[in-house]
């Protein structure tokens, strides 16, 4: 699989961009601010459907604009497939795939893979459990585009059930009763559908820990990885939960906190409070590792995403990658590996400030952003 065409119209800096790429290594060079980013930011919405920058499309719109477009052909075993996708604030994207709309913006999900490793990876180690969460959730999509529809009818219910929670608050005796009433049917349809996220990304962690292991370990042999599913709705994880016992679990918890959830007007259990650990060594990588070590994980980490999309069933071939502004970041060793994975891969974009940021010997083909405008290629 590879990305034979992209046009961005009104996709941040770029008001009128139209490129065209070959198999192999493609770069894009320039100085800060010059919309480098903005076009590997297009190539992984294109196939996530969200930004690996921020978390809403408001940023991704030209601001002299209401709405943005990207537009790409995917060339698959020489079979093109053309997507396209309209952005615009504040409502569902449309998205047409060879220029038939679609009711249901999940199947384009299966299109087009693409594994981004960027500097902002760092805050899946660094940062709020949110960023953890998000990660698993994003891979998973990946791997199953169902669970798309789940964290969107997830996400759905939860406002709902935060309103609910919030109104009964406001009231008592009889008023506040009927109130729970309605919130118990809400979270009949809450806990199967976080019992089935729940369910999902613990398979992924399964299947994820052993690979970022084995990437880590050829980077810094001797050391010890390890990936822990942190629940907000059971003290202690079984090993092998079935989503059964994860509904019960659910169900307890909920009681357990029913009084606090009134109190405060607010969700307090379930998958969107859950925390991911990643852990070095028998520590927790937040708070322990060096800058170092986080870069190595992190960069082992995005190694075992593009392994584990590669190895997938469910994908359709392997994915693009995308290297954004990573390599100034990497000492030789990881810059080693990481060359090793671009040589093994169909298509990589790469992103640096100056050519001299690059392996000598990467080759491929050179775009030049300058003042904004692409040439060369």
């Amino acid at each position: 699989m590879y990305l034979e065409k992209l046009s961005l119209r009104n996709f941040r800096s770029h008001q009128s961009l139209d490129l065209s790429f070959i198999p192999g290594v493609i770069c894009f060079l320039g100085n800060n601010g010059q919309g480098k980013t903005n076009i590997v930011e297009a190539i992984g919405y294109l196939a996530n459907q969200e930004s690996h920058r921020v978390s809403t499309n408001l940023p991704l719109i030209n601001k002299e604009a209401k709405s943005a477009t990207i537009t790409a052909n995917i060339n698959q075993e020489d079979a093109t497939t053309q997507i396209e996708i309209e952005i615009t604030t504040g409502k569902s994207n449309n998205i047409s795939i060879n220029k038939n709309p679609i009711t249901k913006n999940k199947e384009a999900l299966h299109i087009l893979s693409v594994v981004t490793f960027a500097p902002e990876d760092l805050e899946i180690l660094k940062g709020d459990p949110s960023a953890r969460r998000a990660f698993i959730d994003t891979i998973s999509t990946q791997l199953n585009p169902r669970v798309a529809g789940i964290r969107s009818d997830l996400d759905r219910v939860l406002k709902q059930r935060n309103s609910l929670l919030k109104s009964a608050a406001m009231l008592n005796g009889k008023a506040q009763q009927t109130a729970i009433s309605t919130l118990s049917v809400f979270d009949e349809r809450w806990v199967e559908l976080a019992a089935e996220l729940i369910e999902v990304r613990l398979l992924v962690l399964t299947q994820l820990e052993p690979i970022i292991a084995k990437h880590y370990q050829e980077i810094a042999p001797n050391n010890q990885i390890a990936l822990k599913y942190q629940p907000s709705w059971i003290d202690v994880l079984p090993p092998n939960l079935t989503k059964l016992e994860i509904i019960n679990a659910l169900n307890l918890s909920i009681l357990d906190v029913r009084t606090e959830e009134l109190n405060r007007g607010v969700s307090l259990t379930g998958p969107h409070r859950d925390e991911i650990g990643f852990y070095l060594n028998e520590l927790p990588v937040k708070g322990y590792a060096s800058h170092g070590e986080t870069w190595s994980l992190a960069l082992s980490i995005k190694l075992a995403n593009l392994t584990l999309l590669k190895e997938s069933v469910n994908t359709k071939s392997a994915p693009i990658l995308v290297l954004d502004d990573v390599f100034a970041e990497l000492d030789d060793q990881r810059r080693e590996q990481l060359m090793q994975t671009v040589a093994q891969t169909e298509q990589t974009f790469i992103t640096a400030a100056a050519q001299v940021d690059l392996p000598s010997n990467l080759g491929g083909k050179i775009f030049r952003l300058d003042n904004g405008v692409v040439v060369g290629g």
